[in-house]
């Protein structure tokens, strides 16, 4: 694990799915071209996690809803 996957901020169950699925904190940032040691990125980075987590939610949700 790298040592700036530690700078990762508080997440919800499902935006640790998304991070989960680039094998972790710093390959998710490094895979949106963001600098995991630099705040603004940071912010960026959850924000973006948190719509593909939204996304997914809504994804899966909507369609159990439909049935």
């Amino acid at each position: 694990m790298p040592v700036t996957d530690a700078l990762q901020p508080p997440l919800t169950p499902e935006e640790r799915e998304v991070v989960k699925s680039y094998d972790g904190w710093t390959n998710t940032m490094h895979s949106l071209g963001l600098k995991s040691y630099d705040l603004d990125d940071i912010d960026e980075a959850k924000q973006i996690v948190s719509s593909f987590a939204e996304a997914g939610k809504e994804e899966s949700g909507g369609a159990s809803q439909s049935k």
